[in-house]
């Protein structure tokens, strides 16, 4: 049933908005998460040439986040099919979403709607490496521009330092722990965000003050990434141009985005061992990410999955005698997938 009520829940949607309605849902499952990348765009842009070119166009948009130049195409390529510009924002639209948000001329939030700061962390080889990490693999720690900024708030605040050659010994301390490299890119991604920032909410705000204020206080002024905006912040505080939705427009919100997390399984954390249970092996798939929309009656989709072997393996760890139980995997295939009202496309 899911396909179906998702299928009656955007038509009816798209009857209140007075819009083609595109969802585009990028999942936080734990141990699965995905987040905005530029292998989508392709795909929206196939849902867009079936669409067509309308007045106005809504995008339903669930996001953790992801790569900002991507999220700038994705409101470019949007615009280029309307005139006036609709994002639907059911719950948490972070980051790279709040950014893609601001390229609306329309924010349409429910009491439960979530943006976030878009100041990045960036990851990458000249970043510092997860301590304690298992032998032969490499994770690094994001760095974020505001870690930096907060050291050195640190040491002229806290630690009363006034000269410019005690700030210099602080920033090589700083430099002998963080590659300058890792430093120098989450600036650099940091000065991205605001342009890519200024220029979308130009596009439909003529305020250059508010529009200043707004990008300053979204890359800079909040204490952490994780700080999370309602509607009455987004609205009073930043003065952004949210629609708050009728009482029946916000419930069908709600249950467009009950439906995703239902079937994304956004609230069930990952486990390979309960998918394998008391199996020897078994071949599963985890669907991860959604693009759909609506034509002619059908929900044509892309649907990103992973799909993996699961199978029992002995091992002994180090410093014991006996073999125990371990569940080995092997990914098959991971990528999107062409869906038509559920079922895999001919």
């Amino acid at each position: 049933m899911g396909a179906e009520n998702r299928k009656s829940l955007i038509a009816t949607l798209e009857q209140e908005l007075k819009a083609p309605v595109l969802t585009l849902v990028t999942g936080d499952r734990q141990g699965m998460e995905t987040r905005l990348a530029p292998d989508i765009l392709p795909l929206v842009a196939e849902h867009l040439a079936s669409i067509g070119i309308s007045k106005r166009l809504a995008l339903f948009l669930y996001t953790p986040g992801g790569d900002s130049i991507a999220g700038w195409g994705l409101v470019n390529l949007l615009r280029e099919y309307c005139e006036h510009l609709i994002v639907v924002v059911p719950f948490r639209s972070l980051s790279c979403g709040t950014l893609v948000a601001f390229g609306a001329d329309e924010i349409v939030m429910g009491r439960h709607g979530l943006l976030s700061p878009i100041d990045p962390s960036v990851s990458s080889p000249f970043n510092p490496q997860v301590p304690g990490a298992q032998p032969g693999i490499v994770n690094f720690l994001p760095v974020s521009v505001e870690d930096m900024v907060g050291f050195l708030d640190l040491a002229r605040n806290e630690g009363g330092l006034k000269s410019e050659e005690s700030l210099v010994e602080v920033i090589k301390l700083l430099a002998n722990h963080v590659n300058p490299l890792a430093l120098g890119a989450v600036y650099r991604a940091r000065e991205q965000n605001s342009s890519l920032a200024k220029r979308l909410l130009s596009r439909h705000e003529k305020d250059n003050k508010k529009v200043e204020r707004i990008v300053k206080r979204l890359t800079q002024e909040l204490p952490t990434h994780s700080y999370l905006i309602g509607r009455k912040e987004a609205k009073d505080d930043l003065g952004l141009s949210i629609t708050e939705p009728s009482a029946s427009i916000e419930k069908l919100i709600w249950n467009i985005y009950q439906e995703y997390a239902a079937w994304l399984q956004f609230n069930q954390p990952a486990s390979t061992e309960l998918d394998l249970g008391a199996e020897p092996q078994k071949q599963v798939r985890y669907e991860r990410a959604a693009v759909e929309s609506l034509h002619n009656g059908t929900l044509s989709q892309h649907v990103f999955v992973t799909d993996k072997v699961l199978l029992k393996i002995k091992i002994v760890p180090p410093g014991l005698q006996a073999p125990v139980d371990q569940v080995g995997e092997r990914i098959l295939y991971q990528g999107w997938l062409a869906q038509t009202d559920g079922e895999a496309s001919k």
